[in-house]
């Protein structure tokens, strides 16, 4: 014995209303590079404009912006901590999970990016630790004057409640981002 169901004009409309939100998504996912209801990109396309984790696109490279510059005599510093392997593994921690009020990541991306979940929303675009050619023209001194005091007009927060050498440890780490891939 069949039940049926009684329909009315607002369920067909909550289903039409539905159906076109898939069909929307699916026609975003073929315009993006995405092959549909998989989640991934075509390899052949590079879809600069993703945000989301920050594992995907290549950021904006070279970034070409003014940050309010650090005192002379901070400017000017190198980083005093001599780099090593633990040393890189805590830099990624903080910069991944531990640095508060928020962990870096969540804007400048899982990989250095520029493309972070929270990324979307800032303008000017969060810095972009991937691309050598900016983070040449950057000093360790202005790096960790910017974490310390955060940049105004940016998204970038001061992280006063870190200690220096926490900040210098996620400047080597960020350096480690710009390097070639061995």
């Amino acid at each position: 014995m069949k039940t049926k169901i009684p329909s009315s004009g607002k369920n067909r409309n909550v289903v039409f209303f539905f159906l076109v939100i898939f069909i929307l998504s699916m026609a975003f996912e073929v315009w993006a590079g995405i092959n549909p209801g998989q989640g991934r990109r075509h390899p052949s396309r590079a879809f600069q404009g993703h945000h989301g984790q920050g594992f995907l696109g290549k950021g904006i490279c070279p970034q070409n912006r003014t940050t309010v510059q650090a005192p002379d005599n901070i400017r000017g510093q190198k980083n005093p901590i001599k780099r090593t392997y633990e040393l890189l593994y805590e830099g990624e921690s903080l910069f991944q999970v531990d640095a508060q009020p928020t962990a870096c990541k969540i804007c400048h991306g899982v990989s250095g990016n520029g493309l972070g979940i929270m990324a979307q929303g800032l303008n000017p675009p969060p810095r972009n630790f991937t691309c050598a050619e900016t983070m040449k023209n950057i000093s360790d001194g202005q790096l960790f004057w910017i974490i310390r005091n955060g940049s105004p007009g940016t998204g970038m927060p001061a992280f006063k409640n870190l200690k220096d050498r926490e900040i210098w440890l996620i400047i080597h780490y960020l350096r480690k981002l710009s390097e070639p891939k061995r």
